[in-house]
């Protein structure tokens, strides 16, 4: 374990470090409000652009800018093409495979119902924009936060690695809550899986890739589940 030092300089780098861990993770968790309470696809749109992209860019850059922070500190270092591609594969595979037939290997268990979910889309180029555009920064900024970030903040408690991954996959399984119990095992898996990539790796770029092609897979209805379906 890793403790603080009794001096004011620790002392304002944890408020700092424990501030940030709140702006950035927060809006997550409320966000699901949204799927529970918000029928209109239009502010649903509005809502989750606003507080789970917008505001976390906000927050990242201006701890950056003000030299508060290193981009190295949000996972943002240099990976070979290499290590790039192999992680992106095998990540997306892996978060893929267990997106696909998790549900169905846990469906017998006991469960919690969704309490709600994103209103469907009916306009196409939205529907479409959200898919792709929308994913994408759904990977950035979820990986920011519950990976770059929060292996940051873990770690200047702790050098435990197997602590790390099983506290940030919590932490993100339950962004999910909305969407039930199942919803959270899976999404924590997911993570868990995510973070160790991130442990091995401490770039970020090729997990944000592979995040957005696990969710692309999904929801877009263009490459067919069923190849990665064996349950």
């Amino acid at each position: 374990m890793v403790f603080l030092q009794n001096n004011p300089e620790s002392k304002n780098n944890h408020r700092l470090y424990v501030m940030a861990l709140i702006l950035l993770a927060a809006p997550f968790y409320l966000n699901d409000f949204a799927n529970i309470f918000v029928k209109s696809w239009q502010w649903w749109l509005f809502i989750d652009y606003a507080g789970v992209k917008l505001f976390p860019c906000l927050i990242v850059l201006w701890l950056i800018r003000s030299g508060r922070m290193r981009p190295s500190e949000f996972g943002f270092s240099y990976q070979s093409v290499t290590s790039f591609l192999a992680v992106f594969v095998m990540v997306a595979l892996v978060g893929t495979l267990i997106d696909q037939n998790g549900y169905r290997l846990i469906e017998h268990f006991p469960e919690c119902k969704a309490l709600g979910g994103m209103p469907a889309i009916t306009s196409p180029l939205w529907d479409w924009i959200d898919l792709t555009f929308g994913l994408f920064m759904v990977g950035v900024f979820e990986e920011i936060v519950f990976r770059g970030y929060v292996h940051r903040f873990l770690s200047r408690y702790t050098r435990n690695a197997l602590a790390i991954v099983l506290i940030s996959a919590l932490a993100f399984g339950l962004i999910h809550w909305s969407l039930g119990l199942h919803a959270v095992v899976i999404t924590s898996l997911i993570g868990a899986v995510f973070m160790i990539a991130y442990i091995c790796t401490r770039s970020i770029p090729a997990i944000i890739c592979a995040h957005f092609a696990v969710n692309f897979i999904d929801f877009a209805g263009v490459i067919p589940k069923s190849l990665f379906q064996f349950f």
